[in-house]
């Protein structure tokens, strides 16, 4: 509809899979062309209902709307300080893997989108550590990924970690007001490479030097793209039910329609939306949001089963 062509390719997702999505972070719009990324290169049952989320900064999740339904959808926000940051993530991989809750987490290594002003940063960074400046990404911050990676491993909860790389060969969408203006890129290539978890390295010092590996073939891979048009080759991956995108279009369309209809003519919805809304606003004002408060009722559940309530 908005005549961009989504071109994805490499290795497609498994279901029945916990696994780790490492992506560039080129423009602060990029998560609006993961999602139909993902819906292509998702394969096995169940398919539809494999979950995908991110990490993101703490500040989104008091964004009314989006920010409240990745709270609902248990994303994981993080403060930007390892102290905290490194609780945010314990508590997170305990609980899914509590669970054994089979899905994709994505993380930016880069930790924010390549502008002018983080790409001076990311030289600055270079320079300090003697290591060669990028043109074409970031250079990433490895702490978390390989925190989180280590802790995921030996508790046998990771299964794959997939590189991807994205790139947009005409127009960079690097604001919301640009795609509110209708400028879409024409194309977007996107491209999947897995890493089953029995290659990857355990070590903090080998997966430290996974991460930095990945990234400086990413900025090989996006520099010869530049100069000569060629992007990583392998298999198409496109999914022929375009039913389930028209039914998906509509729904979407008609929903916010019916809720304010139903908001100003049946109380008892109006009731149960002021109460949610209050419930939430209440959790973002005095706890760090729902996905924790979910989290916590989770173990003290699992706690008075165990017949420790305290």
């Amino acid at each position: 509809m908005c005549g961009c062509n989504v071109q994805v390719t490499g290795d497609p997702i498994q279901t029945g899979e916990i696994s780790v999505l490492l992506m560039n972070h080129r423009t602060r719009t990029d998560w609006n062309f993961f999602w139909p990324t993902v819906y292509h290169c998702i394969i096995g049952k169940g398919k539809l209902t494999h979950s995908t989320k991110f990490v993101l900064k703490d500040v989104i999740r008091h964004i009314p709307g989006p920010g409240w339904v990745m709270q609902l959808a248990c994303f994981v926000y993080i403060k930007r300080c390892w102290i905290l940051d490194k609780k945010i993530l314990l508590k997170y991989i305990d609980y899914v893997s509590d669970l054994s809750y089979k899905h994709s987490l994505l993380v930016f290594p880069e930790g924010t989108d390549f502008t002018r002003e983080t790409k001076i940063s990311s030289d600055k960074f270079a320079e300090r550590n003697n290591i060669q400046k990028y043109d074409h990404v970031l250079h990433p911050r490895t702490t978390g990924f390989v925190y989180l990676t280590q802790q995921l491993l030996l508790k046998n909860s990771l299964d794959a970690v997939y590189d991807v790389t994205l790139v947009y060969p005409d127009t960079v969408p690097q604001t919301e007001k640009l795609l509110l203006k209708g400028q879409f890129p024409k194309e977007v290539k996107v491209h999947f490479v897995r890493y089953p978890k029995t290659i990857l390295p355990t070590s903090e010092d080998g997966l430290r030097e996974f991460l930095e590996k990945k990234w400086s073939d990413k900025e090989k891979t996006l520099k010869e793209y530049r100069a000569t048009g060629h992007f990583l080759h392998g298999k198409i991956l496109k999914t022929n039910k375009q039913w389930e995108l028209y039914i998906a279009f509509i729904f979407w369309t008609i929903l916010p329609y019916v809720s304010l209809y139903l908001f100003f003519v049946v109380g008892w919805f109006r009731c149960i939306v002021l109460v949610h809304t209050l419930f939430l606003v209440g959790l973002n004002v005095f706890s760090d949001g729902f996905q924790n408060f979910e989290i916590a009722l989770h173990y003290w559940k699992k706690r008075l089963k165990n017949g420790n309530i305290l």
